[in-house]
């Protein structure tokens, strides 16, 4: 089932250039470091810095405009905002390597963002680990004011998902929109419910692409998942009337996104469930998603549900849970003061975390370690790093003793 993990971090101050993509100038980096090259040599998968040591993304979409950190040596870095007109940024946040440099990449949605005058439209941004290249900003070749484009990213090598869950869709009101596109310069590609392939329909407040997993399948296909939890289960046909009551919520597992034809399975929620609420992919070719409200971890491949796992230590909450996978497999499921680790493997028992100052969501992994968001903390000013192999918890605080939300993303 699922681990804990924490995060150690690097003390290295990173500067990322303000230019627009493209431009061409390059980044400011410390006088006498090493080049973004020789930096990113030696870097894991999931480091930023490229000191040798896994980073987490740490997302604060509280402060104005937006903050973005990451976990290093013990430490949270603030990166620089790279577009003063970002809204909301950190308000979504993954770790992958987009490019090729060996260095992880940040991708951060900032789903408030105006774009061509529409409020709310949503953009997303790359920041390049490794101090080596210009951001990237990635907006709807067709921006719709109150999309909130970027209010979940998802990323894999060099495949980004990107949620828009209050976009419109054939002119039903935030049914919602995925966008998927490679790490280049490529437009991205709009995914919706009524688009060929996809089962479902695009109904009032669907919110289909509220939360993204992306990842490789066992044959090499690159498959996507989509959470839209507040889907209501109303029968067949689309559903053009506002619909009332509980959510019972919605999954859909593409399995090859850069398929020129999608094919993909669909797996409704239970009653009241909210499935989808929380989505992963776990390294190994499967998925995990939770039914927010009902304290169970569905495990799906590219075509059926595999298991039904119920946490134990897991339960409805208002706050929402949450989702982190290890390369090892094991997958960390967080509800709101209640998280567990499962070890997805036959017999072998899963380890329960006591509540935590700040809340137990949301919830990332570092090794054996977990790192958990306290975003409801009053004042929230940090993050807490729990190893599960000695029971001891440890708080991170922000440089910024006046904000509020530091750790309501992690990635």
């Amino acid at each position: 089932m699922s681990r804990r993990l924490v995060l150690a971090f690097t003390a290295l101050l990173i500067t990322l250039t303000a230019c627009d993509p493209g431009a061409g100038a390059a980044p400011a980096g410390p006088t006498g470091a090493a080049s973004p090259a020789d930096r990113c040599a030696k870097a894991s998968a999931r480091d930023f810095d490229g000191d040798g040591h896994d980073d987490v993304a740490v997302g604060n979409r509280m402060l104005t405009g937006g903050q973005v950190s990451i976990l290093s040596a013990g430490k949270l870095v603030r990166l620089r905002i790279p577009d003063l007109g970002a809204d909301a940024i950190g308000a979504s946040v993954a770790l992958a390597r987009v490019n090729a440099d060996g260095c992880a990449d940040v991708v951060v949605g900032a789903p408030y963002t105006k774009v061509d005058g529409g409020h709310s439209a949503g953009a997303v941004y790359v920041l390049y680990g490794g101090n080596a290249a210009p951001y990237r900003k990635i907006v709807s070749p067709n921006p719709q004011p109150g999309a909130r484009f970027g209010a979940a990213v998802a990323a894999h090598g060099g495949t980004i998902a990107i949620g828009a869950p209050e976009e419109n869709d054939s002119g039903v009101q935030q049914a919602g929109a995925v966008y998927v596109t490679d790490g280049d310069t490529t437009p991205p590609r709009r995914i919706t419910q009524e688009t060929e392939g996809v089962p479902g329909n695009s109904e009032p407040h669907d919110g289909f692409g509220a939360t993204v997993a992306v990842g490789p399948l066992p044959d090499g296909r690159t498959g996507l998942l989509v959470g839209s939890p507040r889907e209501r289960d109303d029968g067949s046909g689309r559903q053009l009337a506002n619909g009332i009551g509980p959510y019972d919520g919605a999954v859909t597992m593409i399995a090859d996104v850069r398929a020129e034809r999608l094919e993909a399975v669909k797996h409704d929620g239970g009653s009241e469930c909210e499935l989808g609420d929380a989505v992963a992919y776990v390294p190994g070719g499967t998925f995990a998603a939770t039914e927010g409200q009902c304290g169970n971890v569905l495990v799906l491949d590219h075509a059926r549900i595999l298991d039904t796992v119920e946490c134990g230590a897991c339960g409805s909450s208002s706050t929402g849970s949450a989702l982190a996978a290890a390369p090892d497999g094991r997958v960390a499921v967080a509800w709101g003061d209640s998280a567990q680790v499962l070890s997805m493997r036959e017999g072998v028992p899963g380890t329960v975390v006591p509540t935590l100052p700040g809340g137990n969501l949301p919830v990332a992994f570092y090794g054996t370690k977990l790192v958990f968001g306290m975003p409801q903390e009053a004042p929230p000013l940090g993050v807490t790093v729990f190893d599960p192999a000695t029971g001891r918890s440890e708080q991170v605080m922000s440089a910024i003793r006046d904000v509020e939300g530091v750790g309501e993303a992690l990635g």
